[in-house]
């Protein structure tokens, strides 16, 4: 199977505290692949390496082949759902979910039929037009899920995404999570819960 995600040698050092250090992991394409660990161990740290947002300061991450390290966020085919949903309060869950497209220029036509997709693919098609105020944490995870697949991405990050949710909650997210892996959707979890 062929590699989607790779990250050979990584290590990143804060002031003295060295935090990673020659960490080597493959992910194929379609792979679900979780790291569990306590807090404070570096998970986070290498999901924003990932992602763009900090550098390591040794080895290199890799998509598809290609060494990402030098890329701005934006220019990786990458995206994050966050623990804290980082949904925008002043927009509406369609809103929410079109806000990637509407940035990369697609058609108004293209935008209502792929947000509609994605709302029902996590199952909330039904709150198109309700803030993110007034739903659950278990909703406002699925509609950043939905947002994340809006940009179709090669590599989708977790962080933490069921740590802030009331246990009933939990399933729920988890269920879409299931059911991207079954997809084929190549899938990098961070977790410190079991």
């Amino acid at each position: 199977m062929k590699k989607n995600l790779e990250i050979k040698n990584v290590g990143k050092t804060f002031g003295k505290d060295e935090i990673l250090k020659n960490i080597n992991i493959e992910i194929k394409k379609g792979e679900f692949f979780s790291l569990l660990g306590p807090s404070g161990c570096g998970k986070t740290t290498l999901l924003r390496m990932i992602a763009g947002f900090i550098r390591p300061d040794k080895g290199s991450i890799s998509i598809n082949g290609e060494v990402i390290d030098h890329l701005k966020p934006n220019e990786r085919n990458v995206n994050t759902v966050f623990q804290n949903y980082a949904l925008f309060p002043n927009m509406t869950v369609f809103e929410n979910v079109a806000f990637p497209l509407k940035i990369k220029k697609t058609a108004k036509e293209e935008i209502e039929k792929e947000v509609l997709k994605y709302l029902e693919l996590v199952g909330l098609q039904e709150h198109k037009d309700k803030m993110p105020s007034s739903l659950s944490g278990g909703q406002k995870q699925r509609v950043a899920i939905a947002r994340a697949l809006a940009m179709e991405p090669e590599v989708l990050l977790f962080d933490e995404p069921t740590s802030a949710l009331d246990p009933e909650m939990v399933g729920e997210v988890l269920k879409v999570m299931k059911d991207l892996a079954k997809s084929g959707l190549t899938m990098l979890v961070v977790t410190h819960e079991m």
